[in-house]
């Protein structure tokens, strides 16, 4: 009898679980981030580019969704990336500027990463590429929720700072030696321009190659975020991978110096373009595709060597071309194909995106400026739930513009120590004049004043905690 009631058992628990629907059976989402670095909206072929062919980020826009009003938190990287990584406006979480390897501040251990808020839910984190977000080992990756770290500490036109540990058989190039390493890192608080582009590379907090040869960087970076892939198969995984490329100084392998029509720049971009395929196709290997959110975007706008597509301005600018980048959601299964939106979004929208797909709870001990957008994604809701308000803020405190709806005001569109006298207050209707050519405030001074207010309440409520 026993025997009989063990077997009945079993075979009530798999008609249970051949009953239930698919969506309560399916693991966690895995998400992997894929970020370049001083990209423009117009540097791939799906948003228009004619100099430079991206058919892989191609690919993935046809079958997932590709977003036109996307928008990041700042036009520089570090306040950027803070933002992307913990759902909150650079202000709001203390990284409102660029950092240095003189800097001695960072991303604080109070706040909360999506690789710590998805730690939480057993996952496995790795951050491969460029960090920016302080290279004290407080402020370092392996404090913030990844399990391992594998690229360089800041952006690839500085050098070493003082404070990494170095591997003991650590790799020299280009003649160095321990002694010449450790001369560095006393000579750039005093000598940052000598010392630029010669960068570190390191795995977890320690310095394994110095100087890296950047030439190869995209190539080791993808290898590497395939390797992970494969490693963690069987697990729900989180990975973010912030290409170095194309910030300047500019490197490209031999293989595709020339292939573009944009200059290196280009090549830099279709390389690029190569490493996502290898990533997709890696996903697809394992048969994870469905199991799988993978992001696209860049953490600002381009540098003048590349291209805002219709937008006015480019990178250190809250113009168009400085905010809104090219961004593309690729997850069969979940984003229908073939989809374009153009409602206001931002990078601050993953944080509680991922965590509604990984059955995460967000944090109720602070204010999020981001917003779930699994509805938008999955053409259950055509609106943004940001009720189309998005802010825009440069290398600095300050919040200098607001979007709402077709308007958006802006006080300047450049860094305040850039900004002239003469420049005066302006509106326009970013989406009858994208190029932000005409400047409406004296037609519409109500409507001026009256998202000015607006901006200014919200910025004196963003406060540093």
């Amino acid at each position: 009898m026993k025997l009989a009631s063990s077997f009945l058992c079993v075979a009530t628990a798999l008609l249970t679980l051949t009953l239930l629907p698919k969506t309560a059976l399916a693991r966690p989402k895995n998400f992997v981030i894929i970020l370049t670095d001083d990209q423009g909206w117009g540097d791939l072929s799906c948003f228009g580019s004619e100099t430079i062919a991206t058919p892989n980020l191609d690919r993935i826009a046809d079958e997932g969704m590709r977003m036109t009003s996307f928008y990041v938190a700042s036009s520089v990287c570090s306040p950027s990336r803070a933002a992307l990584l913990t759902g909150r406006m650079p202000k709001r979480v203390g990284v409102p500027n660029v950092l240095f390897p003189n800097s001695t501040t960072g991303l604080p251990a109070k706040e909360i990463t999506i690789a710590e808020m998805l730690k939480e839910k057993g996952y496995v984190n790795a951050i491969i590429g460029k960090w920016h977000l302080g290279h004290q080992a407080q402020f370092m990756p392996m404090n913030q929720g990844f399990d391992s770290f594998f690229g360089l500490p800041y952006s690839n036109d500085m050098s070493i700072a003082k404070e990494f540990d170095i591997l003991p058989d650590i790799k020299f190039f280009e003649g160095y030696t321990m002694d010449k390493l450790e001369e560095d890192r006393v000579r750039y608080l005093t000598h940052y321009r000598e010392l630029r582009n010669v960068m570190p590379l390191l795995r977890d907090n320690t310095v394994i190659e110095y100087p890296v040869d950047q030439t190869f960087l995209t190539r080791r970076y993808t290898e590497a975020a395939v390797e992970f892939i494969e490693k963690n198969k069987d697990r729900p995984f989180f990975l973010y991978l912030p290409h170095t490329m194309p910030h300047k100084p500019h490197f490209v392998e031999e293989e595709y110096a020339g292939t573009s029509r944009a200059g290196i720049f280009g090549d830099i971009v279709q390389q690029i373009d190569w490493s996502v395929g290898e990533v997709v196709k890696a996903i697809e290997a394992q048969g994870l595709e469905e199991d799988t959110l993978v992001f696209f975007c860049s953490d600002n706008g381009p540098i003048p060597e590349g291209s805002a597509g219709p937008m006015r301005g480019n990178k250190f600018s809250t113009f168009e071309g400085g905010m809104r980048t090219p961004a593309i959601f690729w997850a069969p299964g979940t984003v229908p194909a073939g989809k374009v939106s153009d409602e206001i979004l931002s990078t601050m929208d993953l944080f509680p995106t991922f965590a509604h797909y990984a059955g995460a709870k967000v944090p109720g001990d602070r204010t999020y400026d981001g917003f779930n957008i699994a509805e938008l994604l999955e053409g259950k809701n055509p609106k943004s739930p940001r009720n189309e308000i998005f802010y825009y803020g440069a290398n600095t405190e300050l919040i200098n513009g607001i979007r709402v709806g077709d308007w958006k005001f802006q006080l300047w569109g450049v860094h305040p120590r850039q900004r002239k006298e003469s420049e005066s207050p302006k509106l326009y209707n970013v989406v009858e004049d994208i190029g932000e050519e005409n400047n409406l405030i004296d037609q519409h001074p109500e409507i001026a004043e009256r998202l000015r207010k607006r901006m200014e309440e919200f910025d004196a409520g963003v406060k540093a905690w």
